[in-house]
This record gives structure tokens, C-alpha cells and sequence, in this order.
């Protein structure tokens, strides 16, 4: 499955790199749109693009906005004021809710587009291209002169209202004006007439002259195959009709398998929806523009690799763009970075962040918060979460539920920059970061309430945060003179400063390999594999010559093993981690009174 992926992604890739996408959009930006951060951009680097978040996050709205920048298209089909729920026209700083976009038309010329939502006394929730705003970073157009919207077939389905017309009027119809005494007889009665369309009696049923059904759709094979692949059993045929039967519009489908027959009232829903989704991708002409929401609903996590797959190889052959809001980690594990957008709150506003080139892991990082109160220990890398386990384990059960222990592929620079960033926004912060003693600055962590007074500018704050990190932090505010807020900014430096004061800790060594080696413990292996004899001394002396931890790590795991594998090398290292708990020497008591200290922690500086 990974190398399919992989294939896929690196022809993708070339493809794109080729300039054979069509009418593709580069980027959309929202200069003050709903409740997305202020300016926010989202670049489509690849031409499948995932929006992954929390709920309530802001993934549809970005979305609906995806949608309105094709040609005829407007967010109003999702997104319109009401009395109970007015939309105000302008915020603070009198602007209207809009946001622009760019592609290349066929000329292979950039074109900027910007659509605002305009007050019009017959239609209050009307959109419309608009001049150039120049404010929001587009370029200065001729006067009065709005750039035309793309023109491209757009697909957009919400897998959240997918629902099978048995399933609409089953759960949610009524049949109270009917002659049946339930929905059962109801559905009962009204079968006779679908079977009729499904084995060809008729082609159309009428109600008072009006048509209820659109024609028969028989499943091809290439919908068959598609189907078949995505649900992972074998489809031998299928058909399909839309009609209100049932009184609603809706979707019937008869299934065919070598086991069985049988209609949507008895499929699952994600059989149906996935049904709908094939069939309408495979339907979009070339170069289209496809909107899912929510596609993995009522799929399991197999059935949303497949799907991914799908989608790839589609893109791969009619060179569409397909933009995707998902809460699964089989959707995006295996994406490149460029394909990956994490919207998550950012505390200080309420507002929506969106955050891009993270992978997969980092990804779930950031939106996987958790909603109960145990805190959470972060550190480098898998080596470093095993001793901490170990510890908590060590030192009982109620300890050991009070922590989460997480590790970060990307390393030490993506925690300083990315998570930690985020961390500091929370007053009273569960995340606690642990990084290997070789990150220690050599100095007590600042706190910038002993500075001058003088001193407290983003200049100088910027100046000791990369002293005490070694990393230049950059943080997002509100537009503004001279780079942005300079409040706002002030601000987050000092929180970044507190949250490394209260919340960051180093292990007692460089490294964790460091921590857990034993000479001792090793020569004892040494005697267990090998047994007595004058070697055994060469070997244990070779390895007390190598400086570097993981090297006498993996010099050791050659010896017992036969090879240094990075399984035996982890096995082993388990091994001198339940010693080195065992012992309970002076840098084991160090961390537990570092997890001590992170227990009683309320975030509170003096």
C-alpha cells in the first residue's frame, strides 16, 4: 500500500512540475472571512489537498470558500444570514468578508481574483468579484478592471448528508398523510414499484403526471472495480436510481456480490457513499475541481486507505484538484507535507489558524489535544519516551495515569518552533516538554520579568528567545506598520519565554543512550551470549573506546545479534532502560523529581 502511495505521489508530482494541470488554483487567502484567522493563506502545493482539524475548526468554511472561487459559484449555498443568525457585513476595521485567489488561465497568465460578500437590499447575502485589494496583498490591477472567476466542473459532495433514500425516509421522512400504518408498510408498499424499475418493467413511475425517477443507471466496470476496491469485496454488479419513491430524493441502489442480493436498506451507509463518490468522480470531466467533506464517514480505516488511492489515481489521469476536510489518520498517513493543512483555535483569539507543510505525525500533534486532564510529556524521540514509560510505570499506577507520553519524529526544531509556539498561547498549559540534556542552553531559563523595562521589545525578547533555544521563533499577528502588531508580538514572546520557564525540562544527560548505559550490564550480556573466555575482555574494551552513545549502543547489539538492526538495537536498549529503573541511581532520582515538579506545576510564574 505505502509504495502504491508513494508511486502515485511521485507521478503526481512530475505531472504537476510538467505544468499539465489545468486551471489549477495555486493559493486562496482570506483577508477577513468568517472565523479564519485574519489573512490566512492555504497554498495547494499538490493537487490533493487535505484539511484535518478538530471539529468546529473551520475545515468546511475553507471549503465552502474553495468552492464559491469557481465561476457561477458563491459560499451563499452554505453559508447565509438569518434573523436568529445575522452576519455582520463589515468587522472592526471595515472589512467585508472576502477572499481572493490566484490561477493561471489558458494563456498560462496569473490571474487574481477576489470575491466579497456585497450588501444589496433584495439579496443580503450576495457575492461578487471585486477590484484588486491591494491591502490584502494582491497585485495593482488596471482601474476598475475585477479578474474573472476560474470556469471549471466542480464536484462537491458532503458525505454527512450522503444518505440513501431508504436510510432519508426511514430516519427522517413521515407518512402520516399515507394510507400505511408505519414506515414499514410504507416502504413495504412502495418497494413493488422499485423493483419494477430496477428489473426493467418500467423505466419511469408518475404521481399526478409528475416523473418521480430519473432513468436507470447501471453500475460499469469501471465503477464496479473502483467500488469493489475502496470496500474490499468483490461487486459483481449493480444498479442505481435516483427518485423520490419514498417522498424525498434520494438514492436506491441494488447490490450484487458472488454471496448475496441486496438494496441500500440493508447496505451500509458507507457502501452508499462510496457508491456516490465514485460515481461522481469518475463522471467529472478532466481537470476538474472535487470538494469532499468528510469522505471517510462510516468507512473503516482500510476502506479510507483504498479511497485514498483512488482519488490519487484519478488525479493522476484526469489531472484534477481535490480538496478534502477529514478527521482520519488513514487519510492523510503517507501524504506529503505540501497536501497536508491542520486548522486548529488559536487561543488568544478564537479565530482559526491554518498551519502547512507538517507531516502526517506532526499533523496529529497538533489537532489531537487532549480533553481530559492528564498531562502530557513530549520528547524527542522513541528511545526517550520508553525510559520516561518505564519511569511512571516504576513509580505506580496513579503516577503513571496522570501523564500522556508522546514523541516527535521531526526532532527538537520542530517542537521549539511548531509545538511549542502553540503551547505557550494556554495560560495553564498539560503540555510539558522533556528534550535530551544536549539542548540544555548552559543557563537558567530567562524570565523577562528581571529585565529593563527598556528591554522589553520584540528586538531584545526575539534576541534571548534565540539565545535560550538556539532557534529564531516566528509567531503570527494582526496586520499592521513595521512587520505586524507590535503589542500582539511583545506578548507572545513573553508567553514563549514562561512557557519554556514553567513547562521545559532536559534529561540529566546529551542523550537518552547516555542515561541508560551501563558497562556493567553490558559485559554481563557479553558473558550470557558468549560465555567465559579472553576475548570477552577485547570486546567489553572496544566498546569503552567508543565515545558517541549510540555507536556503543550498536556496536553491543552487533555483538550479541549478529547485526545492528534499529529492532535489536530498541530491544536491547529495553533491556538497560529496566536495569537502569532497577538500580535507581542518582540521574533515575533526577527525573523523578523532574516528574514531581511537572505534577505540581500550575503554569504560575512570580
Amino acid at each position: 500500500m505505502d509504495y502504491k502511495i508513494h508511486n502515485l505521489i511521485d507521478s503526481i508530482t512530475s505531472i504537476k512540475n510538467a505544468g499539465k494541470f489545468v486551471k489549477y488554483i495555486d493559493f486562496i487567502q482570506f483577508p477577513f472571512y468568517r472565523n479564519l484567522e485574519v489573512n490566512s493563506k492555504i497554498s495547494f502545493d499538490f493537487p490533493l489537498t487535505v484539511f484535518i482539524g478538530q471539529n468546529g475548526c473551520g475545515k468546511s468554511t475553507a471549503l465552502h470558500a474553495v468552492y464559491g472561487t469557481v465561476y457561477g459559484k458563491t459560499p451563499y449555498e452554505f453559508w447565509f444570514d438569518t434573523e436568529v443568525d445575522p452576519i455582520q457585513y463589515y468587522d472592526d476595521e471595515k472589512r467585508r468578508h472576502s477572499f481572493w485567489y490566484q490561477f493561471k488561465d489558458d494563456a498560462g497568465n496569473q490571474v487574481e481574483v477576489v470575491k466579497a460578500r456585497i450588501r444589496r437590499e433584495n439579496d443580503p447575502n450576495y457575492w461578487e468579484t471585486s477590484r484588486p485589494l491591494i491591502w490584502a496583498g494582491m497585485k495593482k490591477g488596471e482601474k476598475n478592471v475585477r479578474g474573472k472567476p476560474i470556469k471549471k466542473d466542480v464536484v462537491y459532495l458532503d458525505f454527512r448528508e450522503e444518505l440513501s433514500a431508504f436510510d432519508k425516509f426511514f430516519y427522517f421522512g413521515n407518512n402520516i398523510k399515507d394510507k400505511a400504518r408505519n414506515k414499514q408498510e410504507f416502504i413495504r408498499e412502495k418497494s413493488i414499484i422499485l423493483k419494477e424499475l430496477f428489473n426493467g418493467d418500467k423505466k419511469f413511475i408518475f404521481q399526478d403526471k409528475k416523473r418521480l425517477n430519473e432513468p436507470l443507471h447501471i453500475f460499469s466496470k469501471s465503477e464496479l472495480s473502483a467500488i469493489s476496491f475502496i470496500l474490499g469485496r468483490e461487486y459483481t454488479s449493480g444498479k442505481s436510481i435516483k427518485h423520490s419513491i419514498f417522498s424525498n430524493d434520494g438514492y436506491s441502489v441494488l447490490f450484487t456480490t458472488n454471496f448475496a442480493v441486496y438494496s441500500e436498506a440493508f447496505a451500509g451507509s458507507g457502501e452508499m457513499a462510496v457508491v456516490r463518490l465514485v460515481q461522481m468522480v469518475l463522471d467529472a470531466p478532466e481537470y476538474s475541481l472535487i470538494l469532499l467533506d468528510e469522505p471517510e464517514v462510516s468507512l473503516h480505516p482500510g476502506a479510507q486507505e483504498r479511497l485514498k488511492l483512488f482519488l490519487l489515481d484519478e488525479i493522476k489521469k484526469k489531472k484534477h484538484q481535490i480538496v478534502i476536510t477529514s478527521h482520519s489518520p488513514s487519510i492523510i498517513n503517507g501524504l506529503p507535507p505540501a497536501s497536508i493543512k491542520v486548522f486548529h483555535q488559536n487561543p488568544l483569539t478564537g479565530r482559526f489558524l491554518i498551519r502547512e507543510g507538517l507531516t502526517p505525525e506532526e499533523a496529529f500533534f497538533h489537532i489531537e489535544f487532549p480533553i481530559e486532564n492528564r498531562k502530557n510529556l513530549i520528547v524527542e524521540d522513541k528511545l526517550a519516551a520508553e525510559i520516561m514509560r518505564e519511569v511512571l510505570v516504576n513509580l505506580g499506577s496513579a503516577t503513571e495515569n496522570m501523564f500522556n507520553i508522546k514523541y516527535n519524529p521531526g526532532g527538537q526544531s520542530v517542537i521549539k518552533k511548531e509545538f511549542a509556539s502553540v503551547f505557550c498561547r494556554n495560560e495553564i498549559s498539560v503540555d510539558f516538554i522533556i528534550f535530551d540534556g544536549d539542548q540544555y542552553p548552559g543557563f537558567e531559563h530567562y524570565n523577562w520579568r528581571f529585565f529593563q523595562l527598556s528591554d522589553l521589545t520584540v528586538t531584545n525578547l526575539s534576541k534571548k528567545i534565540k539565545e535560550q533555544v538556539g532557534e529564531e521563533i516566528k509567531f503570527s499577528v494582526d496586520g499592521g506598520e513595521f512587520g505586524g502588531n507590535q503589542e500582539q508580538k511583545v506578548v507572545l514572546l513573553k508567553s514563549y519565554l514562561d512557557y519554556f520557564l514553567t513547562n521545559v525540562h532536559y534529561l540529566p544527560t546529551n542523550t537518552p543512550e547516555e542515561l541508560i548505559w551501563d558497562t556493567d550490564k553490558a559485559k554481563q550480556l557479553i558473558l550470557f551470549n558468549m560465555g567465559e573466555g579472553p576475548y570477552i575482555e577485547v570486546l567489553v574494551r572496544q566498546i569503552e573506546l567508543i565515545k558517541n552513545f549510540k555507536l556503543k549502543f550498536e556496536h553491543l547489539t552487533k555483538i550479541i545479534f549478529g547485526t545492528s538492526q534499529k529492532e535489536n538495537i530498541f530491544s536491547l536498549q529495553k533491556t538497560f532502560i529496566q536495569a537502569w529503573v532497577n538500580n535507581k541511581n542518582e540521574k533515575y532520582m533526577d527525573i523523578v523529581n523532574m516528574i514531581e515538579v511537572i505534577q505540581k506545576n500550575q503554569r504560575s510564574v512570580s
